[in-house]
């Protein structure tokens, strides 16, 4: 006698007024004679079909609860008739959903209360959900978009195969949120009082796109540390509306810094990456020069010219400090965490053996994303990405 299996994945609904009922999603069948490994549990596409079936009975759902709140008229409490009803088409992480939405006539009072808008039109403002988008714009900023496409349809249901060009545009709609949210938040009071910020800043080149007015731009990045909070990532492209200064205030301003406190700079000692900061803060800043770029140049000195030296040291002779003492009383004499950021934020994505070449605002918004992902900040509830 054959030894088979047969599972039933169903889902009870209770709706607002109490009444349940109970929806099939999918049958699972199962053969225990000569079974394997293989068919242990729940294949990938058997997982991915039922995610699938199970969204589109909790969407239709929800969107027939909210449509019931709508029907009653906000003047007389009279329940309107149906006009006919239409299709939405929402995206979302687990597959299109294609709800049945009502359309209700003009109450018998006249009232033109809530025609058009409701529950209904609140819940599904949009055409793809935000957990959708923040997925697509995560994985845009690690891999290339049609890498991140492919891995999307690998992993998540969909009834047709995503677009690099979907993940490309979404991207920038929540770069454009997330810069539009950092750069506009109010000023945040650090936990740590009083405390002194310290800005750890670098640059970096990558390949410009072709007509581009030169073959390589420099992207301006680094980290904003403050005492008791989590380091803050930053990065920004040229000739972009919203400036480098605009980035660094924005995650100075996040790491609890207020005009006139204390901040102090590291970089290799280009005075384009020092005057970023100044316009930014709009006040003096202490400046000290990286070590490691000082060691290395004090290092093979045999083989560079004394004169380009003496230049060197010149022209950085105020942002000199005692390093050894600084070291041994733990505070930081290198720009190694700008160094860090460069390698995370840019060179993992756009450089190294990244062919792709680059607009600024495309590389701007990547890089906005990328930061977000690496601070946490894209997973924030603050951040209504719907909107």
């Amino acid at each position: 006698m054959a030894s088979h299996l047969k599972m039933i994945i169903s889902v009870e609904l209770v709706g607002i007024d109490g009444v349940s009922q109970r929806c099939e999603i999918a049958k699972v069948d199962r053969s225990l004679d000569g079974a394997r490994l293989n068919n242990f549990g729940l294949s990938l596409e058997e997982a991915k079909d039922i995610q699938r079936r199970l969204q589109q009975e909790l969407t239709q759902f929800q969107t027939d609860q909210a449509a019931q709140r709508d029907r009653k008229c906000q003047d007389c409490n009279r329940r309107r008739s149906v006009h006919d009803s239409r299709y939405r088409t929402i995206h979302s992480l687990f597959g299109s959903c294609h709800v049945r939405v009502p359309r209700w006539c003009r109450c018998a009072c006249g009232s033109t209360a809530r025609l058009g808008t409701g529950c209904v039109e609140t819940l599904l403002n949009g055409r793809a959900t935000p957990e959708l988008e923040r997925i697509q714009a995560e994985l845009g900023s690690r891999l290339s978009f049609r890498e991140a496409a492919r891995v999307l349809d690998i992993f998540v249901p969909a009834t047709r195969p995503h677009n690099h060009r979907t993940v490309s545009n979404r991207l920038g709609k929540v770069a454009d949120q997330i810069e539009k949210w950092d750069v506009a938040g109010p000023y945040r009071i650090s936990r740590a009082g009083k405390s002194p910020v310290s800005v750890f800043i670098d640059g970096a080149y990558i390949r410009a796109v072709p007509g581009y007015q030169s073959r390589h731009f420099e992207i301006a990045m680094g980290r904003v540390v403050a005492q008791g909070r989590a380091p803050r990532q930053f990065a920004g492209a040229p000739n972009i509306a919203t400036g480098k200064h605009d980035i660094v205030r924005a995650a100075m301003r996040a790491q609890g810094w207020l005009p006139g406190r204390d901040v102090t700079v590291f970089s290799d000692g280009e005075v384009g990456l020092q005057s970023i900061v100044l316009s930014a803060t709009r006040q003096p800043v202490t400046h000290i020069l990286d070590w490691f770029h000082l060691s290395m140049r004090l290092r093979h000195i045999e083989q560079a010219l004394i004169n380009n030296l003496g230049t060197y040291l010149g022209q950085n002779a105020a942002s000199i400090v005692n390093y050894c003492r600084r070291y041994w009383s733990g505070q930081p004499i290198s720009s190694s965490p700008a160094e860090s950021a460069a390698n995370s934020l840019v060179n993992a994505r756009m450089n190294k053996k990244r062919q792709m070449r680059w607009t600024p605002i495309g590389a701007h918004r990547v890089l906005q994303v990328r930061a977000a992902v690496a601070d946490g900040r894209l997973k924030q509830a603050k951040l209504d990405l719907a909107a």
